[in-house]
């Protein structure tokens, strides 16, 4: 299995589990195009990567962003989003305007992003999103997260219907050790890290690259279809 003469494009590729993803996608052949909002983050991940890596810029809540984005690229295999532009979580302080909103970032940008990509995405290819713990535990503060992420895996499940024989998948992270936890300062860090680790059955916090396995792995199985598939060590409730 591999991924051979095939175009992935990563939107939220130069960090992260999207990083992870592209650097693996090269190491399985593939033809790898990372795209976000960030050009300076988006320079840096490509000087990491192949010569024959490309960068793109694109603004997901931005529908002409996203347009131009697709036009440059012309047919594509497969496609994993990881970017999630922000907004709070929070029921009480959440903005009535719902472009300002988690659920906008998260949800609507991918119905913006599949709306154009359908029509450049080949028949066997796939697009995987992403959403996390929050869909079946949530926490105070996070309503508009866990609403959000359910959205999404319903819509993916839909989609399978609806767009086949393009495949449609989801990965539900764990806790993932990655860069997202930098803005802590170190010792609350240190705490978070060791609390989630203690909840997690093989003993160790999650990477980058264990998403990027999974991501991966649904691109080149074109028998997975319409997954909510969870990478999180076996965490306990």
């Amino acid at each position: 299995m591999n991924l051979e003469n095939q175009k992935i494009l990563i939107i939220g590729g130069a960090t992260g589990m999207g990083f992870a993803t592209a650097e693996l996608a090269e190491k399985l052949g593939g033809k790898v195009f990372i795209a976000g909002h960030n050009e300076e983050k988006n320079k840096r991940a490509l000087s990491k990567l192949s010569d024959t890596a490309e960068s793109r810029y694109v603004d997901v809540t931005e529908s002409e962003s996203i347009n131009v984005l697709f036009s440059s690229l012309k047919q594509i295999d497969h496609i994993f989003i990881t970017a999630s532009p922000g907004g709070t979580g929070d029921f009480i302080d959440a903005p009535l305007e719902i472009k300002d909103t988690y659920i906008f970032g998260k949800f609507w940008s991918l119905f913006m992003i599949c709306k154009v990509a359908i029509k450049h995405i080949l028949p066997s290819g796939s697009i995987t999103f992403i959403t996390g713990g929050f869909t079946e535990n949530p926490t105070k503060g996070t309503v508009l997260v866990s609403a959000a992420f359910h959205a999404v895996e319903g819509f993916a499940k839909a989609m399978t219907i609806e767009m086949a024989p393009i495949r449609f998948n989801v990965i539900r992270p764990g806790f993932i050790d990655s860069g997202f936890w930098d803005f802590m300062e170190k010792d609350e860090r240190e705490k978070l890290f060791k609390e989630n680790k203690a909840k997690i059955a093989v003993n160790r916090l999650g990477k980058s690259g264990d998403i990027a396995k999974m991501a991966t792995s649904l691109m080149m199985n074109s028998f997975v279809n319409g997954q909510i598939i969870e990478v999180n060590g076996g965490a306990l409730p």
